[in-house]
């Protein structure tokens, strides 16, 4: 069941008498409301992403860090004018992009599915983990975009990264290697990185977190194995650059439920993605999965490497699936579950 199945039970919803009933009755069917997202392609670019500068300038560091297949179609003057390209070394040059752009944590918001997605700066970046985290006020007025206004929660990102090409080839990367992006929805979480990132931009970002409330639970049914396989796919296969991965996941009542009372054999299936993504990533290049439940944090290779040291025998496979029996009895009892 794809996009019609959904409109199929959108149809259903909308035409029943007792629309609680329906929505209860229909949610049976559905999957997890990140789903029409990573099964979707991404949109095509009206124009070729701006490439790097050329690589064979100025250094080392700057072969490897900006060396890459991209088209680079645009036209990219040198700005000899300028002091700053013309007299500092693009190793200097890189460090002021990074005091500039970099060490920040964005919380990523959007009111709806459909409106603007916009960015706050977090002023609390050492209570991120705190488990009611607010360091801006509520307010339901989006912060303005223009570079030059005057306001408290002005972030100076656009003036740089628009003030030339040269410059933005330059430092574009060191905006999502250098960052925290944080995320509080799916859709704009999902909106963001499928339909507006452009692929080779997102295999920079290395940290990210999110706040992800599952409407169910993960194998409720095929479809929300499908979407929840696909989830920890994508984390895998296209943000290829993490180097840490944070899930606060929000569940309903049924759904704590439904894992207090299942056997940590039986929750190992809905367990595996996350720990198979953990495992590989953390081998591939460190990357550190925590999936935090009942407020209680889960290290994924953690759990992984307690297993090694306590089954030293086993093959690989049958690690893995010690370790997500693991995972799971310890996330059952962080939702309140016997011990």
């Amino acid at each position: 069941m794809s996009s019609w199945g959904d409109s199929a039970i959108n149809a259903f919803v909308n035409l029943t008498p007792s629309s609680p009933w329906a929505i209860k009755v229909a949610e049976q069917w559905k999957g997890l409301p990140f789903g029409k997202y990573l099964h979707q392609s991404p949109p095509r670019r009206q124009r070729t992403l701006t490439g790097p500068v050329d690589p064979l300038q100025d250094s080392i560091r700057h072969k490897f860090q900006f060396f890459s297949s991209l088209e680079t179609g645009q036209q990219t003057y040198e700005q000899v004018d300028s002091p700053f390209f013309s007299r500092l070394p693009l190793d200097v040059r890189m460090i002021i992009y990074e005091m500039v752009l970099g060490s920040m944590i964005f919380h990523i918001e959007s009111a709806t599915p459909q409106s603007r997605i916009y960015h706050l700066i977090c002023s609390r970046p050492s209570a991120i983990n705190e488990p009611n985290h607010q360091c801006h006020e509520l307010t339901g007025q989006r912060p303005s975009s223009a570079p030059r206004e005057d306001y408290k929660e002005a972030s100076g990102l656009l003036p740089l990264l628009v003030t030339c090409r040269r410059g933005y080839s330059e430092c574009i990367r060191t905006l999502y290697t250098a960052n925290t992006f944080q995320f509080t929805s799916n859709h704009a979480a999902f909106r963001l990185l499928k339909a507006m990132i452009p692929p080779p931009r997102l295999q920079s970002l290395r940290h990210f977190r999110m706040i992800m409330r599952l409407p169910h639970h993960p194998h409720m049914n095929s479809r929300s194995k499908r979407d929840w396989s696909a989830l920890w796919e994508f984390f895998a296969k296209e943000m290829t650059g993490l180097q840490s991965l944070y899930l606060k996941l929000l569940m309903l009542h049924d759904t704590q439920e439904q894992i207090r009372r299942m056997e940590d054999a039986e929750g190992a299936e809905w367990v595996q993605p996350m720990v198979v993504m953990a495992v590989t990533a953390n081998l591939a290049r460190g990357c550190k999965v925590e999936i935090v439940t009942g407020g209680e944090v889960q290290d994924l290779e953690g759990v992984f490497k307690e297993t090694v040291s306590a089954d030293v025998g086993s093959n690989h496979v049958a690690l893995v699936r010690h370790t997500c029996m693991k995972v799971h009895e310890r996330m059952r009892i962080s939702l309140g579950g016997g011990g």
